[in-house]
């Protein structure tokens, strides 16, 4: 039996709220904010206000693995957190239709302190259905949601809890996950091990479901004398009436499971990525930007500006005024992994491209 019979009712109710209420924003982050107020308050992790947020990170070969009071941090971010949470959800439904009798198992890869898109859903799935297998590199975050999963009474929905380094995990042979979710990602993608981790469990599980299912990056001429003021979540505004001109130049990368299977798996410099050509620019105030669009799993999808990791962000290798100048990306692995950009050729000055 649980110990706070109480939260775990409360919280079972919560995430029923989150996964399908439609309503108005600010009521949905009512809803996330008490939810997670609910795992901080039985876990005993505190952010402590006197303490940098990033002290406490470590820099991993594949990437940033940010600190436990930032993850705790980003929990609080509602859309994010809703819609991974439905995306999670989606998938684990998709598993066990396709699995009807049996057991899906969840490999929960950098869990943070909360393990805010597992244990909300632990109140959903009984354990005979979900197992979870709790991932984080950091100690304290692996100890703080042990105590949540034990006080709310969960602890026959976790398989096992592991201290590692994600992108250096072995998964067991007989325990192989039928859901990979992993949420390590900056906006494009950018200093965090997102790419690393999904690459290196999806080569030891390669019929798992991804969670997130894709992330997309696309670039885009902005013109930045007004996107500045326009801070305006693509989802509130779908017939881009409300938004600044942009002038889309293609996707450059996407993680993916179809993207993985086509890269190679020994490559650890760099992942190919596609190009753009440069069009004639209507006025100088338009600058190169990367756009990330996040499909968490089937239709929940986080659109430009719906929360941080689907932010902008400004490509300085590009030079805009360039026109019929074609750049080629790839992402760069390691400790910085990021989307590059380089110039592979040039046409005829003034010449437009479409």
């Amino acid at each position: 039996m649980p110990t706070d019979v109480a939260n775990t009712k409360e919280l079972k109710r919560l995430t029923n709220e989150a996964l399908n209420y439609t309503g108005p924003r600010g009521i949905l982050a009512a809803i996330v904010d008490e939810l997670v107020g609910i795992l901080e308050s039985v876990s005993g992790f505190r952010v402590d206000q006197e303490q940098s947020l990033t002290e406490g990170e470590t820099v991993c070969d594949d990437g940033l693995a940010i600190s436990p009071a930032q993850a705790a941090c980003c929990a609080g971010e509602y859309q994010r957190t809703a819609f991974f949470l439905r995306g999670a959800h989606s998938a684990i439904m998709q598993a066990l239709v396709a699995n009807p009798g049996g057991v899906v198992r969840v490999l929960y890869a950098g869990s943070g302190p909360y393990a805010t898109l597992a244990v909300p859903l632990m109140t959903i799935f009984p354990p005979e259905k979900v197992k979870f297998t709790i991932l984080d590199l950091h100690p304290e975050s692996i100890q703080s949601v042990r105590a949540i999963v034990s006080e709310l009474g969960l602890e026959c929905s976790v398989e096992s809890y592991v201290v590692t380094d994600a992108c250096k995990y072995t998964i067991p042979p007989r325990g192989l996950p039928d859901i990979l979710l992993c949420e390590t990602m900056s906006t494009a993608l950018e200093k965090e091990p997102q790419v690393g981790i999904t690459r290196h469990l999806l080569g030891q599980a390669p019929d798992a479901i991804m969670v997130p299912e894709s992330v997309r990056i696309e670039a885009f001429l902005v013109n930045t004398s007004d996107e500045p003021d326009m801070i305006i979540p693509e989802s509130e505004d779908p017939s881009g009436c409300r938004q600044p001109n942009r002038i889309s130049l293609g996707p450059v990368f996407e993680l993916s499971k179809a993207a993985i299977r086509y890269w190679a798996p020994t490559e650890t410099h760099r992942l190919p990525g596609q190009s753009i050509r440069l069009p004639l620019i209507p006025e100088p105030s338009y600058r190169p930007f990367l756009f990330t669009t996040i499909n968490t799993h089937g239709e929940h999808v986080l659109l430009t500006h719906d929360c941080n990791l689907t932010g902008i962000r400004e490509i300085m290798e590009i030079d805009p005024v360039a026109a019929g100048d074609s750049y080629q990306f790839s992402y760069q692995l390691g400790q910085n992994p990021r989307l590059v950009a380089e110039a592979s050729g040039s046409h005829a000055p003034g010449s437009r491209t479409d």
